[in-house]
């Protein structure tokens, strides 16, 4: 019994470790602090970049103080799902286009991913 009980405590150590390995490919980057003199049309425009095994799987904006209705022309635009499914290097090297009518806000967006990405590629 004690054999069987040792040997089930020593597999699930092991599970653990392996998922602790593999969040250890995951890197989330908020870019409130590394950016806020990234200004947009209205102010700071910072973002969450998930990284995946140095791939980017999603973009996504944090509260802001955009015009709505503006900030929403960049989203709808595609621009933050641009880096999605690219390398770190390649999303940092990437020619963005701003979203026509929401210029500000797009080149604050544009800022923020290759800003918060390349602080990813000083890390290692």
């Amino acid at each position: 019994m004690k054999k069987y009980l040792l040997t089930g405590i020593l597999v699930m150590m092991a599970a653990v470790s392996a998922f602790a390995a593999e969040k250890s490919d995951t890197v989330v980057v908020n870019t409130t602090d590394i950016c806020k003199n990234v200004i947009g049309y209205n102010g700071p425009t910072p973002l969450i970049i998930k990284v995946v095994k140095n791939v980017v799987v999603k973009v996504e904006a944090l509260p802001n103080q955009e015009t709505p209705k503006f900030f929403k022309m960049v989203e709808k635009g595609g621009l933050l799902q641009a880096p999605v499914g690219l390398k770190i290097e390649e999303a940092v090297k990437k020619p963005y286009d701003a979203v026509s009518g929401a210029t500000y806000s797009s080149i604050s967006v544009i800022r923020n991913i290759k800003t918060g990405l390349k602080s990813l590629l000083t890390e290692e």
